[in-house]
């Protein structure tokens, strides 16, 4: 006898226009089953709302074990139930809610859809007890093993990354897992970087190169922050994609590429899509297969778990580097956390944990010297820049992971200071998006001087 198929259920929300300056919008009706709800001025959010007193991302709301969860996103001109205006609140029942001059009924309907929730807690390196992480590795498991193209959505700290590592981990495919960030390539290099480049194609390039995709072959490309594509690049992309064909920056001829490409966003690239922002023939080809990962403050579920396993990791790390394991953190630190809505999301939850193991917690997680992290440490890597001898004790993708966020904070903070403090130039020095610094200075709390 088969065991039973575990499913998540859930409840569908409606939102009704009761009052807005666009009058043919009111009285619309629209029904949501999702596990949070974005609604403001800007055409990629779940609810578009037409009003220029409406911040562009304006509410979020999601469900959690005691209700439905309304939060204010740091809007203009803020977001009222009746006379109050509200930063947070929890509501069981429906409740009217005004944003700018829009008045908007939020109504549980007691009606639910169900999904499928894989019985394992772990896909790759993630983790995840919840429904909706289940849920989601219920996908990933199916998908593993075929050659579909993924999309994974999700925001900042998420772990898109690690999703896209499990996917190819599982897939069975013998080459290699090949990363590239988009956003982080300057615009006169992107084709090479993808494509490759023979000898003498454009000066400085003194060799033949092979990109990405041929760096790849047999394996799986990850396309981080596709998104930041520009236009022009995004044809020879989907050129790409339609024939499995390369062609290298400066020579003649194509060769032929066998790899299974997962691509990543942090942006709504179906809505932008549809205002021709993103190319709308790429967007299919890329979302035959979508996969939005939840972020953190849906979930708090999943915070004992996470809060074990990444102490485990910084004790192993300090063991082995010669240092006592630190102590578990107390039931009241981890209350704490679970109370936090963690704007960045995993990534800042390893931040706090790591420094209140150190420092004890503070009363607010959401505090930036709190939320800084540990990373400014230089423990493990020697003077001369080898490799400690430490770091070998410990698993490969842990010991590059705190090298890494060790070298791009002290990169940027050394970049910013450099360029005294311009951002723009801080980036042209270092031959990097000007976009991709700021999202590095944003993820380490770095602050222009």
């Amino acid at each position: 006898m088969m065991p039973a198929l575990e499913v998540r259920r859930i409840e569908k929300l409606q939102v009704t226009v009761l009052e807005s300056p666009d009058e043919s919008v009111v009285g619309k009706r629209q029904v949501f089953a999702k596990d949070e709800l974005r609604i403001g001025a800007d055409a990629g959010l779940d609810l578009t709302v037409r009003d220029p007193m409406v911040s562009r991302e304006h509410i979020a709301i999601w469900g959690t074990d005691r209700g439905w969860r309304i939060r204010d996103l740091d809007s203009t001109n803020g977001t009222y139930i009746g006379a109050i205006r509200l930063d947070s609140a929890t509501v069981f029942d429906a409740v009217e809610v005004r944003l700018g001059t829009t008045r908007l009924r939020i109504e549980p309907l007691g009606e639910h859809v169900e999904h499928e929730m894989s019985a394992d807690h772990t896909f790759g390196r993630m983790i995840g007890h919840s429904p909706a992480m289940r849920e989601m590795f219920a996908v990933l498991q199916k998908v593993a093993a075929t050659d579909m193209t993924v999309l994974i959505e999700g925001e900042t700290g998420t772990g898109k990354e690690l999703a896209a590592e499990g996917v190819h981990e599982a897939s069975g495919r013998s080459g290699d897992f090949v990363t590239l960030n988009c956003g982080a390539i300057p615009r006169e290099l992107i084709e090479s970087e993808l494509m490759g480049h023979v000898k003498g194609a454009f000066t400085g390039a003194v060799s033949d190169r092979p990109g990405a995709f041929t760096s790849a072959s047999g394996g799986t490309l990850f396309l981080d922050e596709v998104g930041e594509l520009p236009l022009d690049m995004q044809a020879k992309l989907l050129r790409v994609l339609e024939r499995r064909e390369v062609k290298p920056v400066g020579s003649d001829r194509t060769h032929p590429v066998d790899v299974r490409v997962v691509a990543a966003t942090n942006r709504n690239l179906n809505a932008e899509s549809d205002r021709g922002e993103f190319r709308q023939d790429l967007y299919f080809r890329l979302a035959v297969v979508v996969v939005r990962i939840p972020p953190l403050r849906t979930r708090p579920e999943d915070i004992d778990n996470l809060v074990q396993h990444i102490q485990g990791e910084l004790n192993r790390r300090r063991v082995a580097a010669g240092h006592p394991p630190l102590p578990p953190l107390g039931d009241q630190a981890v209350g704490m956390l679970k109370r936090y809505e963690f704007p960045g999301n995993v990534r800042e939850l390893r931040n706090i944990v790591e420094r209140w193991s150190v420092l004890g917690p503070q009363p607010s997680p959401g505090n930036p010297a709190v939320r800084s992290g540990v990373t400014g440490s230089t423990e493990g890597v020697a003077d001369n820049g080898e490799v400690d001898a430490s770091l070998l004790a410990v698993p490969y993708h842990e010991a590059k992971e705190a090298w890494v966020e060790r070298f791009e904070r002290a990169y940027v903070t050394a970049a910013l200071e450099e360029a005294g403090g311009n951002v723009s130039q801080a980036a042209r020095d270092a031959k990097v998006d000007r976009r991709h610094l700021q999202r590095l200075m944003a993820r380490y709390d770095i602050k222009r001087e």
